[in-house]
């Protein structure tokens, strides 16, 4: 029992100078986290000034008319894949 008890409690002694390079390297963030940090920002002061255009209904005119533009494209195209559907269904 005695030989267990001092095989757990024997420890490898640990180089400070390891410890002070590790310190040191970890004391600034790194490259990546800084991007990270960046687009994080950028899509928070993205999203506030979408939801604050929300709040207050800001709508430029080029977006009604692209959502009128759009709307319309999505009909004819449904109409036009209907009718190619039915060619089909029918067998030409």
């Amino acid at each position: 029992m005695s030989l267990i008890v001092a095989l757990v409690t024997q420890t490898a002694p640990v180089a400070p100078a390891v410890h002070a390079a590790h310190a040191a390297s970890s004391s600034r963030p790194s490259a990546g986290a800084i991007v990270a940090a960046a687009l994080a920002a950028l899509l928070i002061a993205l999203s506030l000034t979408w939801a604050a255009a929300r709040w207050w209904a800001y709508e430029p005119r080029w977006t009604v008319s692209l959502r009128h533009c759009l709307a319309e494209a999505s009909w004819r195209l449904a109409g036009t894949w209907g009718e190619f559907a039915d060619w089909l269904r029918l067998g030409r």
